[in-house]
């Protein structure tokens, strides 16, 4: 169960309207659907995660990362940065051990905020052409944004969850 902004649902919505393909009847139910129209696959999720990962990343980082995964980290990483205590991340990543989660305490997130901005710079190039989508999307704060993540370097890990 996830919690969705506004802006997430507009977003959604326009997908649904403009972008998505014409829904197989069995899959009408389905908000992401193959090109057939049918509901993705497993393999068909990895793909495009490797796809749009493959954008951002340089194809060494590729060859040792699950693409699917890299979306669990990141839902993870946005808890952390939010400030959700290290237990509520741990049960929402169904983790066994708080020891798993742990990892994310220790991250690098000057690398994380290059990655930010190449996929921000990527993200925009394809948009540019709908208005709308530019009007949901925050772009004019994303230098803010990228800052205090770069701020969140310099503090102390135990600091890092309580802190926004």
């Amino acid at each position: 169960m996830i919690t969705i902004w506004p802006k997430t649902v507009d977003l959604l919505s326009r997908y649904v309207e403009k972008y998505r393909a014409t829904p197989h009847i069995l899959y009408r139910n389905r908000l992401f659907l193959n090109q057939r129209g049918k509901e993705l696959t497993r393999h068909g999720i990895y793909r495009l995660c490797r796809k749009y990962l493959k954008k951002v990343l340089p194809e060494k980082r590729l060859k040792d990362l699950n693409p699917a995964h890299s979306f669990r980290h990141a839902c993870a990483v946005n808890m952390l940065l939010d400030g959700h205590p290290i237990s509520d991340i741990k049960n929402r990543l169904g983790h066994e051990s708080i020891k798993s989660t742990m990892i994310y305490l220790h991250l690098d997130l000057g690398h994380r905020r290059g990655i930010q901005k190449k996929f921000i710079t990527h993200t925009q190039s394809l948009l540019n052409q709908d208005d709308k989508i530019d009007e949901l999307v925050d772009w004019e704060n994303k230098e803010e944004i990228l800052n205090w993540l770069d701020s969140l370097q310099e503090l102390p890990a135990s600091q890092r969850l309580t802190d926004r």
